[in-house]
């Protein structure tokens, strides 16, 4: 499932919930969330607080081409000083559905 999380304080200082699986993903400065993955409910050992928001692939990528939107994504830079070079609409995509179908599968 894909997760809509906080990161939370500890004695440690901040970190990702210990419910999140793989997560760092498109930080959006706004709310200060993050995107993560953790198993589905069936086939998890744990609990996910109820407050956490979860998506859907089409709400993920709506979220993500919103944020791009607003501030361009950039391709990394194949050579040091280069200009940068802004992700289109379809690279975008393309970065959500793969990182949706890795964890899918």
């Amino acid at each position: 499932m894909i997760l809509e999380y906080k990161l939370h304080m500890t004695a440690g200082g901040m970190k990702t919930p210990e419910w999140v699986e793989d997560g760092g993903y498109w930080w959006k400065s706004s709310d200060k969330t993050f995107i993560g993955w953790s198993a589905d409910e069936s086939d998890r050992e744990y609990y996910i607080p109820d407050t956490v928001t979860t998506l859907t692939a089409t709400e993920l990528r709506t979220r993500v081409l919103a944020m791009h939107s607003a501030a361009p994504f950039e391709k990394p830079r194949t050579e040091p000083g280069t200009d940068p070079v802004q992700m289109t609409d379809e690279e975008v995509t393309e970065q959500v559905n793969a990182w949706v179908s890795a964890r899918e599968s």
